[in-house]
């Protein structure tokens, strides 16, 4: 193989501060590399969380607002949230929710397993063009299970470069996106 021609288009970097893992990711652009760090956490179901998820659906767009969910999640007390998210400059910047599925509820997947649903992935538009999007979706595919989404107008591209398939089906209007991850 001749690797002097060899372009990368991104290099993932893990670094260990403490007992934390965290990933900076650098891309290929057209003015040398960049760099982006995003540390995908975990969002507590706490009244601090419910102020950014306000911000969110007052910057954000209204169709991807999980504000009622999350409160709904609040007055349950549920231990254990499914709400995912990357702080930057000590702001929510982007955020997705997330559904296990143990048993196949539909004809996704065949064989039948269990997969990972995402949904209401968002990125504050001051935040955008920072693959932060692309970062809680690579985070989900770490689990190494199949993954299913519903894609929004315009955001088949996205999807696409982050190896998903359209599964030519559609479900309220939206195409169903899915991710298999490789043996």
């Amino acid at each position: 193989m001749d690797t002097r021609n060899i372009t990368l288009e991104f290099v993932n970097v893990f670094i260990y501060i403490g007992n934390m893992e965290h990933r900076a990711k650098f891309f290929n652009t057209e003015r040398g590399f960049c760099m982006t760090f995003a540390k995908v956490e975990k969002l507590p179901v706490n009244y601090k969380t419910a102020e950014d998820f306000e911000r969110f659906a007052a910057q954000g767009n209204a169709e991807l607002s999980m504000l009622d969910e999350f409160r709904l999640s609040l007055i349950e007390c549920e231990d254990d949230t499914l709400f995912y998210g990357i702080y930057m400059d000590n702001e929510l910047a982007a955020r997705m929710a997330l559904t296990f599925v143990d048993e196949q509820r539909d004809n996704t997947f065949y064989p039948p397993k269990g997969y990972v649903e995402i949904t209401k992935l968002e990125v504050l538009p001051a935040y955008q063009g920072n693959k932060l999007g692309s970062s809680l979706v690579e985070f989900v595919q770490s689990f190494a299970k199949p993954v299913r989404t519903k894609a929004r107008i315009n955001s088949e591209a996205f999807w696409t470069k982050l190896d998903f398939k359209d599964s030519q089906k559609q479900e309220n209007g939206l195409s169903v996106m899915t991710w298999q991850p490789t043996k």
